[in-house]
């Protein structure tokens, strides 16, 4: 019998049910055994991952979106537990990338008859990351957006104009990586090993899951109609002909602070977290994750 533990996130789930009584249908009681478990504030998932995996579970899902699927999935980094992904969250980078319906019907089949893929593992700072991490302008957008309380395309836009008008780029950082070192100003600092961030909007579509490589974007100091214009190039996907936009391709690469502000973040899958270290370290782990796609 395949064990199968549902992981929830009911903040993301716009209303959504998703217990034990609604999953019934979708699998046969004879050939799986369902366990529906509730994350109920952050870093919840993360225990009951791995509550699941030393258990033996086969299978585990992720319901919700890139910070809910960070959380269960970095518990099964290098083990041979399956991920599952059922889409409920606002962005859902990881899942596009995947490919992974929306749809709850056939996101069920993709967990019962997908076939299993190995994808490559990013880490910052020994910290798993499965779609991006950056500093500068996406980690004002993502406090800006958690400040206004509504998981909605629109609140995002809200949220990217008002980061417009507030952000400024103080900090200098000195980078390596293929053996080069220079220093930045940036925007944006992105690391990507996904091709999207959300709700179709992306800086690396030439990203690759299985290609052992990570998607490096800078973007340098940028004025408020610059801005704008990347705003309208990247929903257009012609982001690439920006000359302020430089792409790099690296297996790992180090960057570091030249300023004392202490009061540094960075966001992972979504998610802010505070960076103690001034020196960031950012690498890939090949293949390191079984997920199941359609």
């Amino acid at each position: 019998m395949t064990q199968v533990h549902f992981i929830v996130n009911p903040i993301a789930g716009k209303g959504s049910v998703l217990d034990e009584k609604a999953l019934s249908g979708y699998f046969d009681a004879t050939a799986y055994e369902i366990t529906v478990k509730t994350s109920n504030y952050a870093g919840h998932a993360t225990k009951l991952a791995k509550e699941s995996v030393e258990s033996g579970v086969d299978v585990l899902v992720a319901c919700g979106g890139d910070g809910t699927i960070n959380e269960v999935a970095s518990c099964l980094v290098h083990t041979p537990v399956l991920l599952g992904i059922v889409p409920m969250g606002s962005g859902n980078g990881l899942a596009e990338s995947l490919k992974i319906p929306r749809r709850l019907k056939a996101a069920m089949e993709t967990i019962k008859k997908g076939r299993v893929s190995r994808i490559d593992v990013a880490m910052v700072n020994g910290r798993p990351f499965f779609s991006n991490m950056g500093i500068g302008f996406d980690v004002k957008v993502i406090s800006n957006y958690n400040a206004g309380g509504q998981r909605r395309f629109w609140a995002y836009v809200k949220a990217v104009v008002r980061s417009i008008r507030d952000f400024s780029s103080k900090e200098r950082i000195k980078v390596e990586f293929n053996q080069k070192t220079f220093k930045t100003n940036p925007f944006m600092f992105f690391v990507s090993n996904s091709k999207v961030m959300g709700y179709d909007i992306s800086l690396t579509r030439m990203a690759s899951l299985q290609d052992g490589l990570l998607d490096v974007v800078i973007i340098e100091n940028l004025t408020k109609g610059e801005i704008l214009i990347l705003g309208l190039f990247m929903l257009l996907r012609l982001n690439q002909y920006l000359k302020k936009i430089q792409y790099f391709k690296v297996k790992e690469l180090k960057f570091s602070f030249e300023g004392q502000d202490e009061n540094r973040f960075m966001q992972a899958d979504g998610e802010l977290h505070h960076l103690e270290d001034r020196q960031v370290s950012v690498s890939v782990e090949e293949g390191a994750l079984n997920v199941l796609v359609p």
